[in-house]
């Protein structure tokens, strides 16, 4: 069969296909990407199953109008839920917003599959069984390339994909001299023995890393060797014998083996073996936990007098671990060195994805999902991208980043705090040895590279665990946390962003626990005084107001007068935005969940979390005709559609924004890297936006659209529907537009997040409105209140809507607004 690539658009006035090459798939050697073990039906299941504990409100679309109350929910997912790509209009109950666009819709009848790398309530829907075989696209592709070598072709030939994956980085990795320096000699070699090893060895490679570590009997290491293909056991034994004479597997239990011992042995026995096993020792048992009791307690006795008259020098231990041995066998594993071999291998080959997919053991799904069109990437295959040879000169700079990797996630799966605390005193150690020299060789690295350098790491350690020494309630610890806080602030090369947080913080912990409100004072002046730009001084003004104000323990008055000089500023305040005040009694929770909110209608009670509620308010009074509860969603679709050649662009002159072909933006997006890297074209864009017409303005948004596959992961939010963005982008007209699109392309890491919750507009008038929802209880973020100041400064309508029984007893609130 042909696949065709749907034609890409630059976003741009005249439309530009991107071509790609046709591929031939063959039938021959097809791996079945569902197992035996599991048929559409099962599968079906556990995606529904995955899709509820992974969807979030705050996360999901919501779309009402004045008859929702008068319909009951029809549009029911198999697994029971309202789907979420639902809207309505009057008199129409839920309908599709995209009416206009069946290419976004699938078959009811077809199966659903789930992202394995982001939350998301959007199914991609497959109507068929997915058959495909790498090997073939890569022998069948027209592009000539390191892949077409006749070494690769015939290591990767009749293996299944997962197989190919991995010899496929392996591959990339020996044919880059500029990479092979940063794996020690013996890692290189190993790897150069990867090509050669027996059919199907590498599958056992492949399948034994991602598998939970341990020893497997002859049987299993049989059954993952085979898989779906026919193969005669003298075949597997000569695999097997390739894979330990190359290094990859050790092998226990036989001549010139390891010994397991005898915890390990137990856990491989099942429960009819060793109730076997204590017949033979004359010891009942009925389940494996007393089998395994059993034995433990006769190993620990003494040995028999029968024993000791007939010669027999034997323990029962030594006569139990022999007759455990016997009938185990032989018994594989992966080396230690093949596991930290590939360890390392996976971290330098995928450099710029997002590592918590190899953490949590799903880039093989992500490599299947890409590969089947289920779930693909923004970066176009064929551009040439850099590698992990930019960031890291030599072997010693490489393992100390995945040394302080490690380190992080050892430090984040202890759950003891005085162990966690400890571990923290010995990183501020680590990051206080670092030399001059080292320092200077990472800050010589462009600013969104320096993540993937130890010093990063120990920072982000160092700034999650204030909290921890904090719990602690120990002097040491929080004297310890003031340190830290002093060694963040001084350094300027690393996620600087974060100090105006830090010295909050310090101020914090030095009032609140060291009880030294006078130097607490003298940290946020520090602050103030520091070259921090107004929008972070912005979340130290609130601690430096709490602490001038402060009855009790009062500071000085000098330092009191200093501190209000600048922590007050007036606009910045949220009692200065518009705001609607709903007089509604919650339901009771007790003190626990989400609060929700009932209402009466002709058909029965409707309950809505406070965002739903509002919503349903709104358009029930008639001023707005749709809305939903995307937060930012709405506004970073809209800019990543308008300003997608621009994101995505190859920059003369720029290096290390790509590092990898699944990463879902560029590495720069969240610096201050991106806005310097592009600013000409991003002027120059904002300025066509402004000065187009507001037809002009959806037709570059429904180009951008249509030029980009449902399935991609990137900034652009399929469940935000295409006619909600059209309808958004109308509504704030193309002058409002690119004052939002301005704000995120000048600081896309701070203004990403923060808009307010709801988005609703009038279809009759083109009204619309951006409201943050809170209940009597809840806060806003300064994010949200600066991104509100924002909006209401160039006259874009923005407002709280309070919810409650008591919304009007905050100060900080404005209680003069209109109350419903």
């Amino acid at each position: 069969m042909d696949t065709k690539r749907k034609k890409k658009f630059n976003l741009s006035i005249t439309k530009t296909p991107t071509k790609s090459p046709k591929l031939t798939l063959e039938t021959e050697h097809v791996v079945d990407l569902i197992s035996d073990e599991d048929d559409e039906e099962s599968i079906s299941s556990k995606t529904c199953e995955l899709n509820q504990s992974q969807t979030s409100s705050s996360e999901s679309t919501l779309i009402y109008t004045p008859e929702m109350q008068h319909k009951s929910p029809v549009n029911q997912s198999p697994c029971g839920e309202i789907s979420n790509k639902s809207s309505m209009s009057p008199g129409s109950g839920y309908k599709s917003l995209n009416k206009s666009s069946p290419s976004f819709r699938s078959p009811s009848t077809s199966r659903k599959y789930f992202s394995p790398t982001k939350k998301r309530s959007i199914a991609v829907r497959t109507p068929t069984k997915a058959k495909r075989n790498l090997s073939d696209i890569i022998s069948k592709c027209e592009k000539q390339s390191i892949f077409n070598n006749e070494e690769f072709l015939q290591a990767s030939n009749n293996v299944d994909d997962t197989t190919i994956f991995l010899l496929k980085i392996i591959y990339q990795f020996l044919c880059d001299d500029n990479l092979k320096p940063l794996l020690e000699e013996s890692s290189c070699s190993l790897l150069s023995s990867a090509m050669t090893v027996k059919k199907p060895g590498m599958r056992l490679v492949c399948r034994l890393y991602w598998h939970k570590e341990g020893w497997r009997r002859w049987d299993q290491v049989k059954k993952i060797m085979i898989g779906k293909f026919q193969v005669d056991d003298p075949t597997l034994h000569e695999a097997i014998n390739s894979l330990i004479e190359s290094g990859f597997i050790t092998v226990a239990n036989s001549n010139n083996g390891e010994e397991i011992g005898f915890d390990e042995l137990l856990k491989i026995l099942k429960q009819d073996e060793l109730k076997l096993i204590c017949k033979e020792f004359k010891i009942k048992s009925t389940k494996k936990e007393e089998a395994v009791q059993s034995l433990k307690n006769f190993c620990s006795k003494k040995t028999n007098i029968t024993n000791y008259f007939g010669g027999s020098k034997s323990t029962n231990e030594t006569r139990v671990l022999n007759l455990l041995r016997s009938k185990v066998g032989p018994c594989y594993k992966l080396s230690d060195a093949a596991r930290n071999t590939l360890k390392e291998l996976y971290i330098l080959m995928y450099l710029g994805l997002d590592y918590t997919i190899i953490k949590e053991k799903k880039l093989e799904l992500m490599l299947i999902n890409d590969k089947i069109k289920r779930e693909t990437y923004p970066i176009d295959k064929d551009m040439e991208i850099d590698n992990a040879s930019l960031v890291f000169k030599n072997r010693e700079q490489f393992l100390k980043y995945v040394n302080a990797g490690s380190l992080y996630e050892d430090i984040e799966a202890t759950t003891d705090l005085y162990e966690k605390c400890e571990k923290i005193k010995r990183v501020y150690v680590l990051y206080n040895e670092m030399t001059e020299d080292e320092l200077i060789s990472y800050i010589k690295l462009p600013v969104w590279l320096r993540r993937y350098t130890p010093a990063y790491k120990y920072v982000k350690i160092l700034e999650t665990g204030i909290q921890e020494l904090k719990k602690s309630k120990v002097d040491d610890y929080i004297v310890l946390a003031v340190d830290i806080l002093s060694t963040l602030i001084k350094q300027s090369a690393f996620r600087e962003h974060k100090k105006a947080e830090w010295y909050s913080e310090k101020a914090l912990i030095l009032d609140k626990l060291l009880f030294l409100p006078e130097q607490a004072a003298e940290v946020l002046l520090e602050g103030f005084n520091s070259n921090l730009p107004e929008k972070y001084l912005d979340f130290m003004r609130p601690r430096a107001k709490l602490l001038a104000n402060r009855q009790t323990n009062p500071i000085s008055s000098i330092l009191r007068e200093q501190l209000l000089s600048r922590a007050d500023k007036y606009d910045i305040l949220e009692k200065n935005i518009k705001a609607v005040h709903i007089q509604k009694q919650p339901m009771y929770n007790g003190g626990r969940g989400k609060i929700k909110f009932e209402t009466r209608t002709a058909d029965g009670m409707l309950v809505h979390e406070a965002e739903e509620y509002c919503i349903y308010h709104y358009i029930n009074e008639g001023k707005y005709t749709h809305g939903g509860h995307w937060e930012g969603k709405i506004v970073t679709t809209i800019f990543f559609l308008l300003f997608w050649d621009i994101i995505y662009a190859q920059l003369k002159g720029v290096r290390g924004i790509f590092l990898s072909h699944y990463q879902t933006c560029p590495l720069d997006m969240f610096c201050e890297g991106f806005y310097n890297n592009r600013k000409a074209l991003i002027e120059k864009r904002l300025k066509e936006i402004e000065e187009c017409t507001t037809e002009e303005l959806l037709a570059k948004i429904e180009i951008a659209w249509e030029s980009r596959p449902e399935t991609e992961v990137s900034g652009v939010h399929v469940g935000v529907g295409r006619g909600a963005a059209r309808a958004a982008a109308a509504g704030l007209a193309p002058a409002g537009v690119a004052r939002l699109c301005a704000r995120l392309a000048a600081d896309y890491a701070h203004a990403h997040s923060g808009f307010p919750d709801l988005t609703l507009w009038n279809e009759h008038t083109g009204e619309i409105a951006f409201v943050e929802v809170k209940t009597d209880s809840d806060k806003p973020s300064m994010k949200q209140i600066q991104w509100m100041h924002y909006m209401q400064q160039h006259g874009i309508h923005t407002e709280f809507c309070y919810v409650g029984a008591h919304t009007g007893r905050a100060r900080s609130r404005n209680t003069q607004a209109l109350r419903l």
